[in-house]
């Protein structure tokens, strides 16, 4: 609403400059406000462009895009700073659009642009960008540029596979990076590590001597190039240090959400099967909120191909197969949400179940009209091991050959081969496709060494099933490619002979003569090559004594010869050492292999005084006890007088010997070592116990 009274706008701008140059762009907007809503700043477009900033620093970009199209003055002139709040809104697309609209676009459209297509995944584009502005400008913003011109590099080298040369010297640790992660793409993993641990020795350094850069931010800054850097030991196999580093830079908790989902997702892709509970944790931070907005789309696919395998390997059917069909629906130029599926039926379902989804499969996408950037070859080819694996040889085959110009390659040649020779009467099939094979790749100049290879397999195959006439047909073509090849027409004889003896001879005669197969050896060399293979240590043998007989004759004279003999002597053989403890003229006993029991002077064991006898107690002593058991006589008075004492007792108060019948002093339980009324002490058992 305007004002009644008339305003300065002079003093109102230089209240607008006054918080711009000190960033306090709350207070610059309501300045700004004022000048737009008084009655002679109504249509200042200056005041209306610095509104739109203040709002952009305030991080209003929502607010900003919807005052740019309500306000007809700015529409069409503020054509960056829309385009701006647009990317910064994630409006990508959009953004481009906007763009777009301008012909000759300014150097900060042409940044604009350049970040937008690569935030859409079109680097060759940004590329062109770049090249464009660097040959444009020269400003303080040029190591920035070079830094993002770098990262587009990596991006086409990583994401799209073009091979490409960055082409200017590489000085910081930005660009060190972009340079690893170029590396990265072009397979060369271990210069690209080598480069990553020079760019964390440059950012260290770099920051060690900057008071005003905490630990913390360097640690953020360095967690990068270390993930990159365990991303680089993971593809040299290296998975046990990879592991270790990936875990050190989680445990950090960077505020980088994406840099905390690539590096779960790696470690989901080393445990594999494995270890799946940690899998499922780690799976959390790869859909974290506003993450889709922070990966490039190369990574999004990636992560979500790790998802639904881990969904598989921990039996999630029916998540696994919801998020299947949303990246059936996303990525229709790859096979491998459908090869997912596959193991995922398989696992559920079996194996004949999966054949029928990949037979589906294929009728659905065999269409070229429909499916044109699909290639079919990784499902038929998962398809054929189904199916061996079911035992469907026959139809396996059909798969193979309905490959087209792939199934001519040596390798299904090969594969083809061996299924139809696992079949009856496969020899004929397996002889007929490899004479379209050479066929085939005559007619397509294939390199000759192939040609050579398959025609040379195809004639021992036919010889080693009886064919002789079909290997010759293929030797006399192979033949005719090299003439001079002795061994082709040595295998050529050999195949006449076997149906046509006379044409055999007469391509004999082709054959060289023995001094042109001849081939000069230098004998010296080869003992001296023969004294380095002999090993230096050899077991000696022992030599056999033989009687060596020379004859030699010394005079021949008259008819009478001499003739001497000379014969060695025989070694001598060593007497046996005297044994140890031997005693001579000793009779050894007849008997000292029977045991002890069965020997004739064997008394057996002595007997246990202790258990009782006649002469029990000590010699001399009185054992009258002993005695009265043996004494009939008084058993018998005993059974008279039942209640009388015994003899040698005083009656029955008698404190005398103690009676035979008496009961022994027990001693007491628990208590070891204790006489009947000793005074022992008593030992502890235990804690407090006895």
């Amino acid at each position: 609403m305007a004002n009644a009274n008339p305003t300065n706008l002079v003093q109102l701008y230089t209240e607008l400059n006054k918080f711009i140059n000190i960033s306090d762009y709350k207070q610059a907007l309501k300045a700004a406000n004022k000048i737009i809503h008084s009655k002679e700043g109504r249509e200042d477009v200056e005041a209306m462009h610095c509104k739109v900033v203040c709002m952009m620093q305030m991080n209003q970009f929502n607010e900003a895009t919807k005052f740019i199209d309500a306000t007809a003055e700015i529409k069409d002139v503020l054509i960056f700073e829309k385009a701006y709040c647009q990317y910064r809104l994630l409006q990508t697309e959009e953004a481009l659009e906007t763009i777009s609209q301008v012909k000759d676009p300014d150097p900060r459209l042409l940044e604009l642009k350049a970040q937008v297509l690569y935030k859409l995944g079109q680097y060759s584009a940004a590329l062109i960008v770049y090249k464009n502005l660097i040959k444009e400008c020269s400003d303080d913003y040029e190591e920035e540029r070079m830094t993002n011109i770098s990262a587009v590099h990596a991006a086409l080298s990583a994401f799209d596979g073009v091979k490409t040369e960055i082409g200017f010297p590489i000085e910081t640790y930005e660009q060190l990076y972009n340079k690893g992660c170029w590396l990265l793409g072009q397979d060369e993993v271990e210069e690209a590590r080598v480069t990553l641990v020079e760019a964390e020795k440059v950012c260290r350094e770099m920051f060690e001597d900057d008071p005003d850069v905490a630990g913390d931010e360097v640690d953020a800054e360095v967690s990068v190039i270390r993930v990159q850097l365990a991303y680089a030991l993971q593809l040299q196999g290296k998975t046990d240090e990879a592991l270790t580093i990936y875990n050190q830079v989680i445990r950090l908790r960077p505020t980088d959400i994406a840099l905390v989902a690539v590096a779960s997702n790696n470690i989901i892709s080393i445990n594999r099967e494995q270890n799946v509970f940690d899998s499922r944790k780690k799976m959390k931070a790869t859909v974290a909120p506003g993450l889709d907005n922070k990966l490039v789309p190369y990574q999004k696919k990636k992560i979500n191909f790790n998802r639904a395998l881990l969904f598989m390997y921990s039996n999630q059917w029916e998540a696994c197969r919801k998020l299947l069909k949303s990246l059936h629906r996303e990525h229709t130029d790859t096979n491998i949400p459908c090869l997912i599926q596959t193991a995922q039926i398989g696992r559920e379902k079996g194996a004949n179940k999966a054949v029928d989804y990949l037979k589906t499969y294929i009728s659905e996408h065999s269409d070229p009209d429909l499916s044109p950037e699909v290639d079919l070859t990784d499902v038929k080819l998962c398809l054929v091991q189904l199916l061996m694996g079911l035992g469907n040889l026959s139809e396996a085959c059909e798969v193979l050959e309905s490959l087209g110009a792939l199934s001519y390659t040596p390798a299904l040649v090969s594969c083809l081969v061996s299924l139809y020779s696992a079949q009856h009467e496969g020899a004929v099939k397996a002889t007929k496709l490899m004479q379209r094979a050479v066929q085939w790749h005559k007619k397509n100049k294939s390199p000759p060494s192939i040609m050579t290879s398959l025609m040379w397999e195809a004639s021992e195959y036919s010889l080693k099933h009886n064919d002789p006439k079909s290997a010759a047909s293929v030797l006399e073509e192979l033949l005719r490619l090299d003439p001079k090849n002795v061994k082709v027409l040595a295998k050529l004889i050999f195949a006449y002979s076997r149906f046509n003896p006379s044409k055999a001879h007469q391509a004999s005669e082709d054959l060289p003569s023995l001094s042109d197969l001849s081939v000069h050896v230098d004998v010296d060399d080869l003992e001296r090559n023969a004294s380095r293979i002999i090993p230096r240590y050899v077991k000696k043998q022992k030599e056999k004594d033989v009687v060596e007989v020379n004859v030699a004759t010394s005079l021949v004279s008259e008819g009478t010869s001499n003739i001497e003999i000379i014969k060695t002597k025989k070694r001598k053989k060593k007497k046996n050492p005297t044994p140890q403890n031997f005693r001579e003229n000793y009779t050894p006993d007849d008997e000292r292999w029977l045991p002890l029991r069965e020997r004739s002077y064997y008394k057996g064991r002595r007997k246990d005084r202790k258990k009782g006898g006649v002469g029990k107690g000590t010699q001399g002593g009185a054992n009258t006890g002993v005695a009265d058991v043996y004494d009939m006589s008084h058993k018998a008075s005993a059974a008279v007088a039942p209640n009388s004492p015994k003899p040698g007792s005083t009656g029955s108060g008698s404190h005398g010997n103690t009676p035979i019948n008496s009961p022994k002093p027990t001693q007491v339980k628990g208590v070891k070592g204790k006489k009947s009324g000793g005074g022992g002490k008593k030992k502890k058992k235990g804690k407090g116990g006895w």
